[in-house]
């Protein structure tokens, strides 16, 4: 009789087993459902979304509605909607950025330090690292507190402007730097143009008008343009030195590819593609804004690379051979 109570107690043993493992499924779906349905609640469809805040049609759903509230815009960071890609893409970009900032300002990366190296090298590198890392730390703020209200949504996407223009100028103004380091009298002039056109720029993009939805287009030119205007120096280049040498004086194969890309990123999200040929198919992953983060983020690192190389080319050839001459 007890032995067959014991193995009563041993065969069900598993069975109980099963059962403990099937309810703690049941439990842990439960949570997860319960957990997405909260997600849910916290997400709006476009046109459940007020005028202030309706900006591409193309993207359906994944919206924060306005919050009117610092701490729910933060929450936003803990649960994935449609501006999960455009904060955390340039944010940790931004950080990385920062980190490099430090790196080359203590010299721990190897960036080897020629006869000719000065401490205005190093400024230089980490002037472009910090416009990388502004543009992209106000571009990752905007996307994640645009939500708050109307007023601080247009705040923050004055601010997001205002990065980008650093970024350009801060961009501009190194390489200039390493392109003329040995015609000094040229850097100048030029970076006293790009400041007085940045100034202009910012000026632009403060107004009230440049900030409407009929005005993206524009903006998106506008951006292209002010980049562009660093032609008017690389032209000046070749005729001073002659197109082979600035190949290799502004590594000019890096910033063909640079300038592709921010083209490419601008023109995708001027007119909203991939989104525009299926509108909400892209909402969460893959629409034009988040390509355009991702284009920008390369072309910033190009530009970095072609910063490193025309370092290593004015002072390992130019200013060695001019060196060696005397």
């Amino acid at each position: 009789m007890q032995q067959s109570t014991g193995a009563n107690a041993h065969s069900s043993s598993p069975l109980t087993h099963h059962r403990s493992k099937s309810i703690s499924s049941i439990l842990s779906q439960a949570a997860e459902d319960v957990k997405q349905k909260i997600t849910d609640t916290l997400l709006y469809t476009y046109e459940e979304l007020p005028s202030w805040q309706q900006d591409n049609e193309m993207i359906l759903t994944g919206y924060i509605r306005e919050t009117n509230s610092w701490k729910l815009c933060l929450r936003s960071l803990t649960f994935f909607h449609n501006e999960t890609i455009n904060i955390y893409s340039h944010g940790i970009s931004a950080a990385i950025y920062l980190l490099l900032l430090v790196f080359f300002f203590t010299n721990l990366i190897y960036l080897p330090s020629f006869p000719t190296t000065t401490l205005h090298d190093y400024l230089v590198l980490d002037i472009y690292l910090l416009g990388a890392a502004t543009c992209l730390t106000l571009s990752s703020c905007f996307h994640c507190l645009k939500q708050h209200s109307q007023s601080q949504s247009d705040i923050w996407s004055k601010m997001d402007y205002i990065g980008i223009i650093c970024l350009i100028t801060c961009s501009t103004i190194s390489l200039l730097y390493f392109g003329y380091r040995d015609h000094f009298n040229y850097f100048k002039f030029f970076a006293i143009s790009t400041f007085i056109l940045a100034i202009t720029c910012t000026v632009f993009v403060t107004m009230e008008k440049f900030n409407t939805r009929d005005w993206k287009h524009v903006r998106a030119l506008f951006f292209i343009a002010f980049a562009g205007s660093g032609l008017i120096p690389l032209i000046t280049g070749i005729n001073i030195f002659g197109f082979p040498e600035v190949w290799q004086r502004v590594q000019l194969p890096s910033l063909t590819l640079e300038l592709i890309c921010y083209v490419i990123g601008a023109l995708l999200y001027g007119y909203r593609i991939p989104e525009v040929f299926a509108p909400g198919k892209f909402d969460n992953i893959g629409n034009s804004h988040q390509w355009f983060h991702i284009f920008v983020v390369l072309g910033s690192l190009l530009h970095l690379r072609a910063l490193v190389g025309s370092y290593y080319f004015m002072h390992s050839f130019l200013l060695a051979t001019r060196k060696q001459k005397l």
